[in-house]
């Protein structure tokens, strides 16, 4: 019996004290939108500038260069990568190598199915 009556006090202080989490959630919430857009603009000057030190580095056939000031180096790093892969893309070329386009909706299928899904929870706010 005393746990019930104990559930149901803790039920009426979250009721209580639901308006003030709201209110500081909705606060977090505003400042990690201004923070995201601060954050924004500063990678965009990061590329701005990383496309001017890249181009420097490259015209001169630099690879790296030591900074006596921060004891490290930056050094210029050419990488190829894979490109994405949509289920489009992954139909075209498997109806191009299997020579089948049936073989291949079937391949897709199967991948399709076997492919892991995320459940995602989340708390959205909407100004009126």
């Amino acid at each position: 019996m005393e746990s019930a009556v104990t559930r149901e006090q803790t039920g009426e202080q979250d009721l209580q004290q639901l308006p003030q989490m709201i209110t500081a959630w909705k606060k977090v919430r505003e400042e990690s939108v201004a923070l995201k857009q601060q954050l924004r603009e500063k990678k965009v000057g990061q590329k701005a500038l990383e496309e001017v030190i890249m181009r420097t580095m490259k015209r001169n056939s630099i690879g790296a260069l030591d900074l006596k000031q921060s004891n490290g180096r930056i050094m210029y790093k050419n990488k190829k990568t894979k490109g994405s892969l949509t289920q489009r893309g992954l139909f075209d070329y498997l109806s191009e190598h299997l020579k089948s386009a049936d073989a291949a909706q079937k391949a897709v299928d199967f991948i399709s199915e076997k492919r892991g899904s995320k459940t995602l929870e989340t708390l959205s706010f909407e100004k009126l």
